[in-house]
């Protein structure tokens, strides 16, 4: 970082200037050192703004990538004591970092030859300290997979969407919220294969919406089958806050004998306060003493109903904790193996539940085989890439699942592969010519995909990266490898770790969203541009 010289530097310097001047006896001498003093000064002041530039641009980058918070001014101690710029000048410097990446991500999108994933969040915030702040904001984010092979989530496109404050009518019917503008100044309306959304009646719109749109730039998909993407944390999320709706009048009655240590929306928070409660409840330490009727306190029979929510829920956590929730986004070859393994889980319960607790669980099991049969397709795609899992695993799968005709299953699987692997080798005609190889003494055309699927799978390891192992087999499998590096991109949930728990929109940085529009929206840009 460019050192400032200090203030008491530079005066000191000029007093020094002069009083050599005036020991020196010579009147002519001393208006030439009086010339040469100020050119030096003119010269001090000219670094001195120079040096303050470069901190100005350095201070904006840090707010930009590393997350300072813009009126955060605690950073400043690491520059000179003389900068200290107004945030009218941060806000300035700001602006033109973004700007500055913005072309170069422009560029690196529009180079791009592959497809972009679309995913949609809405964020909230709901400050005591800026009611102003207070609101719904879109997150509208890319996802794609770069040359490198390596994963890319990049915010395009950040604004609120809401005016009067957050509120389930705040998300207007019929609206992008400015989504299809913001695809064609990133040039990438072409380039879009899926978008991943939480499943209710405004987002259902927004898909129809773009992809209308989006469909009069390029042809979706096995006709847009695979273009609209449900989020999987918020339907585990949607089941097991059902599950505790059921019981929400008991809830009641035992928060009036148990205080709950956290009251923040998330679900598995809930869990452990209720368990908390029933553990104190069996050992008798629980008191009604301060209850004005005993109506309001939970009765043994409701008692057991809280305990049996609680063992399912319970269940559900573990599976989904070690399964799903992890600090980096999951591919979506892996979540169809997980989802099966979340489902056996469900099934058992309803078997070995009583009356109650069966009920309860046979609704989660509505839901989860609503969101399998609207995901099944893209899951079983994705799983087939997979070369620990291939089309041997999506028949293992079809054989699990009750009620299915696991054949025709596997044949609309195998058939939409076929399809799209069709699809690449026409847009990809160079990758086609080298895929075709000779078996024995006769020659005998098969394609890229064909010797994919005939090679044996792999052994499962720890640590294995799908990725890595794409990468590295791209040259023999050219064609099928760009499907691939597509399909792999798609995210089947928004959320990663303790954010997949929320039974509310996720939270928004209050810092964030109580700046100017466009220094929000580049702000929340830039900081997931880092590369």
């Amino acid at each position: 970082m460019a050192g400032v010289p200090g203030a008491n530097d530079v005066i000191g310097s000029s007093k020094n200037g002069i009083s050599d001047h005036e020991n020196s006896g010579s009147g002519h001498s001393k208006d030439v050192n009086s010339i040469s003093s100020v050119s030096d000064t003119e010269g001090t002041e000219e670094v001195l703004e120079d040096d303050q530039q470069s901190d100005l641009r350095t201070l904006a980058e840090l707010i930009c990538f590393e997350e300072v918070p813009p009126k955060w001014y605690a950073r400043l101690g690491e520059f000179s004591p003389l900068f200290k710029p107004s945030f009218s000048e941060i806000e300035t410097e700001c602006m033109e970092v973004f700007e500055k990446k913005k072309m170069e991500t422009k560029k690196i999108l529009g180079n791009f030859d592959g497809q972009i994933s679309l995913s949609v969040e809405i964020l909230r915030c709901e400050s005591y300290f800026d009611p102003s702040c207070c609101g719904d904001y879109l997150c509208l984010s890319a996802h794609f997979i770069d040359e490198n092979w390596e994963l890319n989530n990049w915010v395009l496109h950040f604004c609120s969407i809401s005016v009067s404050g957050p509120s389930d009518d705040s998300l207007h019917k019929y609206e992008d919220w400015g989504i299809l503008r913001s695809l064609e100044d990133w040039s990438i309306e072409n380039k879009i294969s899926a978008l991943t959304v939480k499943n209710d009646n405004c987002n259902n719109e927004l898909v129809e919406f773009l992809k209308t749109h989006i469909q009069e730039k390029m042809e979706l998909q096995l006709n847009s089958k695979l273009f609209c993407v449900y989020c999987c944390g918020e339907m585990i999320s949607v089941m097991v806050q059902d599950a505790f709706d059921k019981i929400a009048d008991i809830v009641h009655k035992v928060r009036q004998v148990y205080t709950f240590k956290t009251d923040y929306p998330m679900w598995f928070l809930k869990l452990l306060n209720l368990q908390e409660a029933l553990k104190l409840w069996a050992q008798g330490n629980l008191s009604s003493r301060d209850v004005t009727h005993s109506r309001n306190v939970p009765s043994p029979e409701e008692w057991k109903k809280v305990e049996g929510v609680c063992k399912i829920v319970e269940n559900i956590y573990k599976v989904t904790e070690s399964e799903f929730f992890n600090e980096t986004p999951l591919t979506p070859n892996v979540h169809l193996c997980r989802l099966l393994k979340l489902r056996k889980s469900l099934a058992k319960m309803s078997i070995d539940s009583d009356r109650f607790n069966r009920t309860v669980v046979e609704d989660m099991l509505k839901k989860f085989d609503k969101y399998w049969d609207d995901m099944f397709l893209l899951l079983a795609i994705s799983a087939a890439l997979d070369p620990r899992l291939k089309m041997r695993y999506i028949e293992f799968v079809c054989s699990e699942v009750k009620d299915w005709n696991g054949n025709s299953q596997v044949a609309v699987v195998f058939g939409a592969i076929h399809k799209l692997f069709d699809e690449y080798v026409v847009r990809f005609p160079l990758q086609y010519n080298q895929q075709f190889i000779h078996l024995n003494d006769h020659p005998k055309e098969k394609s890229d995909l064909d010797c994919y699927l005939e090679q044996p799978v792999l052994t499962p390891s720890k640590g294995f990266n799908e990725l890595a192992w794409w990468k590295t087999a791209s040259a023999k499998y050219p064609t099928l490898s760009l499907m691939a590096r597509d399909f792999l991109a798609i995210p089947v949930s928004l959320a990663t770790q303790s954010e997949a728990y929320y039974t509310v929109p996720k939270p928004a940085d209050e810092h964030i969203v109580c700046l100017k529009p466009d220094l929000m929206n580049a702000l929340m840009c830039t900081r997931s541009w880092v590369w």
